[in-house]
């Protein structure tokens, strides 16, 4: 079933040039439309368990600093996309081991956005693979429109 035309756009936000820029883009696109701004955060063990053996075990460790320092960047995120002229909220997922962009998906669907939103960090193929990308996972993965903010071109 697809959305409703009123249902939210969903623009993922992580401080990063990109994200701004898909803020800018989809204030331009859809100026006054409701939207989401996400950001997908990791709690210690997910960010660990990255780097397999390679970390010794930690200390217990409280995530609610973490969780607080998400808020406050998907705060920001939804006061950027006021500005751009989009009717925006603030909203944090909590990323799993399936991934941040698992994270993301689940709260499209359950939100029942139109359309998702990010930007792109412009990594080469062999960067992309090496790094992985979550707009990639978030492109192969979606059941709704995904639109993908290019960086800006340099020298142009």
């Amino acid at each position: 079933m697809s959305p409703s035309p009123n249902a939210p756009i969903l623009i993922c936000y992580d401080r990063s040039d990109g994200a701004r820029r898909a803020i800018q883009t989809a204030g331009e696109l859809f100026s006054g439309r409701k939207a989401i701004v996400l950001h997908a955060w990791s709690p210690i063990s997910v960010a660990v368990a990255a780097y397999g053996a390679a970390v010794t075990p930690l200390p217990d460790y409280d995530d609610s600093a973490l969780e607080r320092a998400a808020v406050e960047v998907a705060e920001e995120g939804a006061e950027l996309a006021k500005a751009a002229g989009l009717d925006a909220t603030a909203e944090i997922a909590e990323s799993t081991y399936e991934g941040t962009s698992h994270a993301i998906l689940t709260v499209a669907d359950a939100r029942r956005v139109a359309l998702l939103v990010m930007g792109a960090r412009g990594l080469s193929t062999f960067k992309s693979l090496l790094l992985g990308s979550v707009s990639h996972g978030v492109a192969q993965h979606a059941h709704v429109p995904v639109l993908i903010v290019p960086p800006e071109t340099r020298g142009a």
